[in-house]
């Protein structure tokens, strides 16, 4: 008895062994884990069920929606876009992208560098986020996030200044959404695949949420599928967990902060969350939606983990800070 309560008790030595405890501890029915040193392929592990209803077990090569995941994929191509001499980031987005006049003079500022690092001026802690709200813009849930983005660009002031603060904006990258329609002359979903084997349409397994009366699907319905669908390069791409390591595990440039009050801590670049080291940087993503939870890690010595799973912690970002930290000991142990 002493030995089984020692052994229930032990901290998780391993990454398979951190993700099994993380889903027992949130109750979350499945997920797929895909992990190793980005010069190898990675090592694909499917967690629990697909299922809870049906207990259909996990499948390794199962697709799911990536919510904010998109965002570091999406940032990936427009730098790509840049380096062959298609636009300058530098240049203001209204330029860029042949944006009508701004309700917010401030707006015509704003570049497209700085709605890559979330400086370009919207704060949803200080209003509000549109995108989960388009009825305050007179919108509903059809309207795509390009068109809520330029609803916001015409009617609303802007939180900050340009450049003064990094706020996490979903508006940001939806105005972003222009310089590929417009600019580069292609799909979203084209561009995105350019960098990364993911879609914006397609198979996907099922997303659940326990209540009550125990396991429910949500973001099922139709209204909810073309939702996710238009959330474009802020949120909407399908992917495996293998396709996402393969995009995140290859060797990144060295970021710089993005504003001054960044200078000493972990601050956001090109889509990534950056966490300094004294000899380095790793970079880190999560994004959430009801139903819906998905991380990547990227540690400076090359290790790459991403892990996607079919339900959301009721506390996503204490949750994927709590993730974080297991999984950085755990990098660092092992070095």
């Amino acid at each position: 008895m002493i030995a089984l309560q020692a052994d229930h008790r032990r901290r998780p030595a391993t990454v398979e062994e951190i993700v099994d405890s993380f889903l027992h501890i949130h109750n979350i029915p499945g997920a797929v884990l895909a992990y190793g040193p980005w010069r190898a392929d990675p090592k694909i592990v499917a967690f629990g069920v697909s299922d809870p209803i049906q207990n259909t077990p996990m499948q390794p090569d199962q697709p799911f929606r990536l919510a904010s995941l998109t965002k570091p994929i999406a940032a990936r191509a427009l730098i790509k876009a840049e380096e062959r001499g298609q636009f300058d980031l530098e240049r203001p987005i209204a330029e860029l992208a042949n944006l009508p006049l701004p309700h917010d003079p401030r707006s015509s500022q704003i570049t497209a560098r700085q709605l890559l690092v979330h400086t370009g001026g919207f704060d949803k802690n200080t209003s509000y986020d549109p995108i989960f709200a388009p009825e305050r813009l007179g919108l509903d849930l059809s309207a795509s996030c390009p068109e809520v983005a330029q609803t916001v660009w015409e009617t609303l002031p802007l939180d900050h200044a340009p450049n003064r603060k990094t706020a996490y904006s979903n508006v940001g990258f939806c105005l972003l959404s222009n310089l590929i329609t417009s600019t580069l002359g292609m799909t979203v979903e084209n561009a995105l695949q350019q960098v990364a084997d993911i879609h914006l349409e397609g198979a996907v397994g099922p997303n659940w949420e326990f209540g009550i009366d125990g396991w429910t699907r949500v973001l099922d319905s139709e209204v909810d599928q073309n939702w996710l669908l238009g959330l474009g390069i802020a949120g909407g791409a399908i992917g495996t967990a293998e396709a996402i390591w393969y995009f995140a595990s290859v060797p990144q440039p060295h970021f710089e902060a993005t504003a001054t009050h960044d200078e000493n801590t972990d601050f956001y670049a090109s889509g990534w969350h950056v966490w300094p080291e004294e000899n380095g940087q790793h970079l880190t993503h999560w994004g959430g939606l009801q139903g819906i939870f998905t991380v990547i890690f990227r540690f400076s010595d090359g290790e790459t983990i991403v892990i996607l799973f079919n339900a959301s912690p009721v506390d996503r970002g204490s949750a994927f800070a709590s993730l974080h930290n297991a999984l950085y000991e755990n990098n660092n142990v092992k070095r």
